[in-house]
């Protein structure tokens, strides 16, 4: 799901809305910024999130922490170093782990982005659905561009090849389609999603109408409409 809109007109306030369901739900919603000034820093979003999820594990009872230990290191293998590098926090949860033996181009990155996806896969099931939000996507990298759409193409695929996936993942990203054009990386990896046959839905956010914030005023203030109007005007 895409939340597109001007700065401040609010889409950051609707997708937090979202979490007070998922958590009801036994889910984990998680989110991450993406940096005007770090775009040099791949995968500054995603890790911020999953850095996000690792302490809300850390607040769950010992019993609880000892299963996710198990379950993360049956999907890293002898791999887990390469996630702590970029999630230390995950080191408290499954310890130290064994260096690993460096890959170089395009094999270490395929490495990489496959961790990253069965590690993703983990915390998303039915019974404890994953929200992981992604703000100010006008300013993502290339790198977290291809990750996103290997992960969107996975979980996708499971979902034309099962009835009845075990998969529960939402992916929400916001961006200001005013910084944005058809040439933009984002727009013509979204572009070339949809024609993959991933599900793409887009919400745009417009300013208040003019009714609808006099509306708003006069709730707020317990007035009439009529007597609530000319701040409405004014503000």
């Amino acid at each position: 799901m895409l939340v597109a809109g001007y700065s401040g007109v609010g889409k950051t306030a609707v997708v937090n809305e979202v979490q007070k369901p998922i958590v009801r739900q036994r889910g984990y919603f998680i989110k991450g910024k993406f940096d005007q000034f770090q775009r040099n820093i791949p995968f500054s979003a995603l890790v911020q999130a999953l850095r996000e999820l690792m302490a809300q594990l850390l607040t769950q009872s010992v019993e609880s922490l000892t299963q996710w230990k198990e379950n993360i290191l049956q999907v890293l293998g002898n791999n887990g170093q390469i996630l702590i590098d970029v999630i230390p926090e995950l080191e408290i949860i499954i310890g130290r782990q064994s260096p690993v033996t460096e890959l170089s181009g395009n094999a270490g990155q395929n490495r990489f982005n496959l961790l990253f996806e069965n590690f993703i896969k983990l915390f998303a099931k039915k019974d404890h659905p994953l929200v992981i939000f992604l703000d100010d996507l006008q300013w993502i990298d290339l790198a977290s561009l291809n990750l996103i759409k290997i992960i969107i193409s996975e979980f996708n695929q499971q979902d034309l090849n099962s009835e009845e996936t075990e998969a529960s993942l939402l992916l929400i990203g916001a961006y200001r389609d005013n910084e944005v054009n058809a040439s933009h990386p984002l727009i013509l990896t979204l572009e070339e999603m949809r024609k993959e046959g991933a599900i793409i839905n887009q919400i745009t956010l417009s300013p208040l109408t003019k009714n609808d914030l006099n509306l708003l005023i006069s709730d707020t203030l317990s007035c009439t409409l009529r007597l609530a109007l000319p701040l409405t005007e004014l503000v």
